[in-house]
């Protein structure tokens, strides 16, 4: 009987080591997340296996229906159920999950990276494509984010060498899925790097594997990434049709998701001045965003992440209270190997203390250089701020000396271009993208005003007033 149970367990940790968590959620589940949990509450006697499962699947339910902070609990509780049956394999795949519902929350940098880091070091050990593609894909997103926060485009580089390497572990598994959210991504990160012909090109290459698998969030991801590519082109007319596509087909649960088309649709129609469609849009995406709570959300999940990393560092204070017990059965030993050490470091020491000298006087040459490194910086940026160019041409083609150019002023979605003498210029167009294009002694001194300090005869914290004695209103934080 015995060695039956042996042979039981050994096949049950074969079968699981090959299958993955998604196989546990059902069409009837995506199709109906409400029904599933609904169906779920009225069971009560289950195996431990079972119950594992059932949170898992409540987990992904939840998160369906944009409750993320009740399905991050349950993903917690299901990956501690497996973890006590000892299925290595599906706990560390259940904390993928968990991280991916909390990167995709605001502020995803204040939660931390234990999850992820879990499962990376079992990606690690196990050597499966599948896997380690999941995990280049995830640290790729995370260069997509940081170049979202810094702006630097170094991140966009090596976002796009590392979705590439997830690419070449995912043509190695037979998954179509992580090959159809690679290409995805790929085509979404080609968007953003404004190389929207390429983007189309990879995203025409993911609708090969969305059709194979026939999956509705990836198929709405597939038509709202091809609308953006129109859209970054400003060519609205192309655009609207994919938006369109994009919300017929996304789940009716996934708010967000809707919420985010709204507001593009809204945009868009604004640009072809179709006021109607326009309003429209922004009813919608306005009665949306009162019923979506994002940041009840974030503090619900900040709690369940804080609450986590305590009892994964409790776990850790218990094993070093173990180490001290140890310790003190085996002072003796343990002092006399500390008494070694000692020695050691301390001939180290005097080692150091004859290099020390020629130490401090490389430190003191290093100030020097760095003092005068600051200094040349300085003279440049004052040589930076005397450069100005010469003119700048509008989007109706007129040109503008930016020498006589006194201020911008920024009415709804037009420019006012305000010179020292001549006409005015009046033209639509964004402050922030004017700003981009003129010298440094232009300085946005207003959310509405961009002024040339080559003419600011005065500044106080009412205002500047201007060689021509005109005055402009100033931010409260602005400073020359």
């Amino acid at each position: 009987m015995t060695n039956i149970k042996i042979i039981l367990l050994f096949f049950f940790c074969a079968i699981s080591n090959g299958q993955q968590v998604d196989s546990f959620i059902t069409q009837p589940m995506v199709d109906n997340p409400s029904k599933t949990i609904d169906s779920l509450a009225r069971i009560t006697l289950v195996t431990p296996y079972e119950a594992a499962k059932n949170y898992y699947i409540l987990g992904k339910c939840h998160a369906y229906l944009n409750q993320e902070e009740v399905g991050f609990e349950y993903f917690i509780q299901s990956k501690k159920a497996f973890e006590a049956l000892g299925n290595v394999h599906f706990s560390k795949q259940i904390a993928l999950e968990a991280h991916k519902i909390i990167s995709a929350q605001e502020y995803y940098g204040n939660y931390g990276n234990t999850l992820f880091e879990e499962y990376q070091h079992y990606a690690d050990s196990i050597n499966s494509p599948l896997h380690k593609a999941y995990v280049i894909a995830e640290l790729a997103k995370d260069d997509y984010y940081t170049y979202d926060e810094t702006g630097d485009v170094k991140y966009l580089d090596r976002a796009y060498s590392l979705f590439r390497k997830a690419l070449r572990y995912a043509n190695t598994a037979d998954n179509n899925l992580i090959k159809a959210k690679l290409y995805s991504n790929i085509g979404s990160l080609k968007n953003t790097m404004h190389q929207c012909d390429s983007a189309r090109f990879y995203l025409d290459e993911s609708k090969i594997y969305i059709d194979e698998i026939d999956d509705a969030y990836e198929n709405y991801g597939y038509y709202h990434n091809y609308a953006n590519s129109y859209f970054l082109e400003e060519n609205y007319q192309k655009a609207i049709p994919y938006f369109l596509k994009a919300k017929d087909v996304v789940p009716y649960y996934k708010g967000k998701a809707l919420r985010k088309l709204y507001s593009q649709l809204e945009e868009a129609y604004d640009y072809l001045d179709n006021d109607i469609e326009r309003r429209k849009y922004q009813r919608l995406h306005d009665s949306l965003d009162r019923v979506i709570k994002d940041r009840l959300q974030n503090v619900k999940m900040h709690e369940t992440t804080v609450k986590y990393d305590v009892e994964k560092k409790d776990k850790k204070i218990t094993a070093l209270e173990r180490a001290l017990l140890s310790y003190n059965k085996h002072r003796v030993t343990y002092s006399v190997i500390l008494f070694l050490v000692f020695l050691l470091a301390l001939y180290s020491f005097v080692r150091w203390k004859k290099v020390d000298v020629k130490r401090k006087k490389i430190e003191q040459e290093k100030k020097g250089i760095e003092s005068e490194h600051i200094k040349t910086i300085e003279q440049l940026e004052k040589v930076k701020q005397l450069v100005i160019e010469e003119h700048i041409v509008l989007k109706n083609k007129v040109k503008i000396h930016v020498s006589d150019l006194m201020y911008i002023k920024s009415e709804d979605h037009y420019l006012n271009f305000i010179p020292f003498e001549g006409k005015k210029q009046f033209i639509r167009g964004k402050i922030s993208e004017v700003l981009e294009e003129l010298p440094p002694n232009f300085v946005k001194c207003h959310r509405s005003y961009i002024v040339n300090t080559n003419y600011i005869k005065t500044t106080s914290s009412k205002g500047i007033i201007l060689t021509n004695n005109e005055q402009i209103p100033v931010s409260r934080n602005f400073k020359l």
